[in-house]
């Protein structure tokens, strides 16, 4: 008789709710970290652009950086720790010259309301895209100097930058007629 008094306590002093089994995924997490809320995604890409501020100025801090962008520290910590380094103990933080964080950009196509996104490996493409944009920027205005300097045949993770003439016309009439401008995008996705 005893066993049986020890096997109901045993039974009532297990919670009522069933474990998770580990060898079964909850698909519901699965989906969640494939496909980000756009609330993360805003958050990450802030982030980055702190990460941007802080090696295009030295003299800014990590704390002016994150209020400038709207972001908090933890999250920045978060997201770009790992580029991350402090002096000393208690010390100014600094950044990496340059790191190898995934990120995907979205540059405008020939044809309106058609983005191509280009998925970058590094800080160096990230820059090399940018890069590209604001001298397809200044051809909009009429400006073709840093289009013409722009290196031709560039390829980033197997999406050419279009640098020819006739190519970056049809791009700037496709951004000219699309429903929703193209820098607008950007804004929305966190910079300011």
């Amino acid at each position: 008789m005893p066993q049986k008094r020890k096997r109901q306590a045993a039974r009532q002093s297990l919670p009522t709710a069933k474990k998770k089994s580990k060898s079964t995924p909850n698909l519901s997490d699965r989906s969640a970290k494939s496909n980000p809320s756009a609330r993360n995604q805003s958050t990450r890409a802030k982030a980055f652009h702190v990460l941007s501020d802080l090696r295009r100025d030295p003299n800014l801090s990590f704390s002016q950086a994150a209020k400038n962008r709207e972001v908090s520290p933890r999250s920045i910590r978060k997201y770009i720790g790992s580029q991350l380094k402090q002096e000393r103990s208690g010390g100014k933080l600094r950044v990496t010259s340059s790191d190898r964080l995934r990120a995907t950009l979205h540059i405008p196509s020939s044809k309106p309301n058609v983005l191509i996104p280009v998925q970058t490996k590094s800080s160096k493409e990230r820059y090399l895209v940018g890069e590209w944009f604001a001298a397809i920027k200044e051809a909009a205005r009429g400006d073709f100097r840093r289009l013409n300097k722009f290196p031709k045949r560039t390829f980033v993770s197997g999406v050419r930058l279009p640098t020819g003439s006739y190519e970056v016309q049809r791009i700037l009439e496709a951004m000219e007629t699309a429903e929703q401008p193209f820098e607008h995008l950007y804004t929305m996705a966190g910079s300011a």
